[in-house]
């Protein structure tokens, strides 16, 4: 004896709503965009490659110092087309971790995103 088989979708018997939304996370994204693009990290070195070729995106960490964010934020107003800077959410300690450095970083700018999705980060605060 066989049975007769129903005619029911697969998507039909599936519980979506415990399906798990892809959440963007930042600091897999800085690691991929670390590994994959081309990034500088510091201070003076952001600083030194601000003035002469400017960024796609910058990431500045929650505790950076006023100073610096004001002369970030200055040399952004003499550039022809502004450079998105992106506040991040942690200390320069866990900025740091996402890259995988076992130091403080303050400042990130990226010339080439990568792999990562970082360029989406402009999107959503826009």
């Amino acid at each position: 004896m066989t049975m007769a088989r129903k005619n029911t979708k697969i998507s039909d018997t599936i519980d979506l709503s415990r399906k798990k939304v892809k959440e963007f996370d930042i600091d897999t994204n800085i690691k991929v965009a670390y590994k994959t693009g081309k990034m500088i990290f510091g201070k003076t070195q952001v600083l030194r490659q601000l003035r002469q070729d400017p960024f796609k995106m910058i990431i500045i960490a929650n505790n950076c110092p006023a100073e610096l964010e004001a002369q970030l934020s200055y040399y952004n107003s003499l550039i022809k087309s502004n450079i998105f800077i992106h506040k991040y959410k942690g200390s320069s300690w866990e900025l740091g971790l996402a890259m995988g450095k076992p130091y403080m970083i303050s400042v990130i700018g990226i010339n080439d995103f990568g792999d990562s999705d970082l360029i989406t980060l402009k999107d959503k605060n826009n």
